[in-house]
């Protein structure tokens, strides 16, 4: 289970912690691999045939998120930061808000049409 935490900010606001393991994203870095010495005709043109065992929506995450990252949320109010520190879920608060204080703020979420 995924470590949750909440905590005040300065303006005594609740805000919402927990840490995202992306399961979903992209894994390649690079559309092909590449190898010093030819390839045997089998393993030539791999993306002939679909090799993924789960299908679904793959997104491309940044380098510096591909292992995850803390979500801090509070009403519209987003931030991040990653990679996920070490023990973060065993913070006390007062640290638990200084990495609050050097996350990365977001942008409000979309509305979708249907809430």
């Amino acid at each position: 289970m995924t470590p949750h935490r909440t905590f005040r900010d300065d303006a005594a606001r609740l805000w919402n912690a927990w840490d995202v393991h992306p399961a979903w994203g992209e894994r390649r870095m690079r559309d092909r691999r590449v190898h010093a010495a030819p390839l045997p005709p089998a393993l030539h043109e791999r993306r002939s045939t679909e090799r993924r065992r789960e299908r679904g929506l793959r997104i491309a995450l940044p380098p510096r998120l591909a292992h995850g990252w803390i979500a801090f949320e509070c009403g519209d109010e987003r931030r991040r930061i990653a990679p996920i520190p070490r023990g973060w879920s065993e913070l006390d608060e007062g640290a638990l808000l200084a990495l609050w204080r050097g996350a990365e703020a977001l942008p409000p979420r979309r509305k979708r049409l249907v809430e």
